[in-house]
């Protein structure tokens, strides 16, 4: 058991501020995006004790915390098997792991947790195709790409959309002036609208924006979580959240993004049969199964829970395999059986309890997250 020295990773959509707040640290001047814990060979934790690396054997999942101030790249992520021919193709083409036109620099699925911090705000998952048509046909999109739409063809929708004209995306934002300036006959579709405007502004000439008004738009309130399967196309938008998922930074972009677009590897990951509810949690303690059956665990490597409030006691000792405990307000206190004093885990701070640790106890004074192996 010990406390883990995260890596913060900077990319120009995190906040200068947020993450430095949760870890009441001065800022460090530069965005801020995510605070990993886990054993990826790219950021992987340390702990505090000795300053020994993580190994994935001891943390066999990857959590992080967001800090979203600008939305993320329209992006999926691959199931084991597109992972696997992905990383191998990319392999055999000669790409260093770090090149930026490279989607897949492991040979590992990446199905998500994201558990809200606040108010969180997302884009995950094509609306119902009812939705969808009556949005695309409202806000001007080019018949094949609404024809798609109705035959419920996501793969030939997101390609006709990559490869759509200058034209088609005039007529796009025209439509979408027009119904947010317009009178309240137009109220239904005004906030696809508003979020096209929104996303041109960040992102002008993107032909991505087509994608937009066919997209859930979600907004997470504190505690909501949302399971993101692989295959499923979205887009963080903003605010704070705590992210489990298996050991991989695999991500195909659409869109959205200076970033590498490859919209061949787009067409073999994209999975859009899957549509998770938000799940809200119902208690102090709450374990999470929105997207959590036993096959799902298998996937990610993990379970989530959250705890919240004052003088909450949970005994620890049935553990399956190694855990991670995040806090994110207040304090978390964790002992063992023995005589040692109990570990105290500060808000932005994270413990690592291994299996061969014994039987543990956690007190918590606030809110923490908990991530443990299968159901324990």
């Amino acid at each position: 058991m010990d406390l883990l020295d995260g890596v913060i990773r900077s990319y120009d959509w995190g906040s200068t501020t947020a993450l430095a707040d949760l870890r009441g640290v001065a800022p460090s001047g530069v965005p801020e995006a995510e605070l990993w814990f886990g054993a990826h060979p790219s950021g992987p934790s340390t702990f505090r004790t000795d300053g020994r690396d993580v190994t994935v054997d001891e943390m066999p999942f990857l959590a992080k915390v967001l800090a979203v101030d600008r939305p993320l790249s329209l992006q999926a992520h691959p199931d084991q098997q597109a992972a696997v021919v992905g990383h191998r193709r990319e392999d055999e083409a000669g790409l260093a792991t770090e090149d930026p036109q490279r989607c897949f620099p492991d040979a590992c699925a990446k199905p998500e947790m994201v558990c809200a911090i606040g108010r969180f705000e997302t884009l995950c998952g094509f609306r119902p195709v009812d939705e969808a048509v009556a949005a695309g046909t409202v806000l001007g999109l080019p018949e094949p790409v609404v024809d798609a739409v109705r035959r419920v063809d996501w793969p030939t929708v997101v390609a006709t959309v990559l490869a759509s004209t200058p034209d088609d995306l005039a007529d796009l934002l025209s439509a979408a002036h027009r119904i947010a300036t317009s009178a309240p006959s137009s109220e239904e579709h005004r906030p696809a609208a508003e979020m096209v405007l929104r996303l041109a502004e960040l992102h002008p000439g993107d032909p991505a924006l087509l994608l937009v008004p066919l997209l859930r738009h979600l907004v997470l309130a504190d505690g909501d979580a949302l399971f993101v399967a692989p295959g499923v196309l979205h887009a963080h938008l903003s605010g704070l959240a705590v992210e489990v998922m298996a050991v991989s930074d695999d991500v195909v972009r659409a869109g959205l993004t200076s970033k590498h677009v490859d919209p061949t590897a787009l067409a073999e990951v994209l999975r859009a049969d899957r549509v998770d509810v938000v799940e809200s949690p119902t208690g102090p303690v709450h374990r999470y199964a929105a997207g959590q059956t036993e096959d799902q665990i298998s996937e990610v490597g993990a379970a989530l829970w959250r705890l919240t409030g004052d003088g909450i006691d949970i005994d620890l000792s049935d553990r399956r395999g190694p855990e991670l405990v995040i806090c994110t307000q207040g304090t978390a206190l964790i002992g063992t059986a023995g005589d040692g004093p109990d570990l105290v885990v500060g808000s932005g701070e994270a413990a690592w309890i291994g299996l061969d640790d014994g039987p543990a106890r956690m007190r918590v004074d606030g809110t923490v997250h908990r991530v443990t192996v299968g159901e324990s």
